[in-house]
């Protein structure tokens, strides 16, 4: 079976070390987003794991923007190569 853009926002996520996904976290808390988008509550971000991050990330902004952000955060975070991996599994995926 294929990869999803949520299968592999998952496994991005999943790769973030405790120390780096706390970090992912609270960058995402403060980046913003485009205005027909609604943030996710603070209080769900702090409490969600990579799991419920994916989660809550697709629920919130759909798979192709959820991609796109969680790229700028992981940038944001000097994350660059997880970024780069994860940007060419989303090409490949629309290809």
């Amino acid at each position: 079976m294929a990869k999803t853009p949520s299968d592999h926002l998952l496994s991005t996520l999943e790769e973030l070390v405790p120390y780096d996904f706390e970090k992912f976290k609270f960058k995402l808390q403060n980046t913003s987003v485009q205005k027909e988008h609604s943030r996710i509550p603070r209080s769900q971000i702090q409490r969600a794991r990579p799991v419920k991050m994916a989660t809550l990330l697709v629920t919130y902004y759909g798979e192709e923007y959820a991609v796109q952000l969680t790229l700028q955060v992981l940038r944001a975070i000097n994350q660059r190569l997880l970024a780069e991996e994860l940007h060419r599994a989303a090409i490949q995926e629309t290809n």
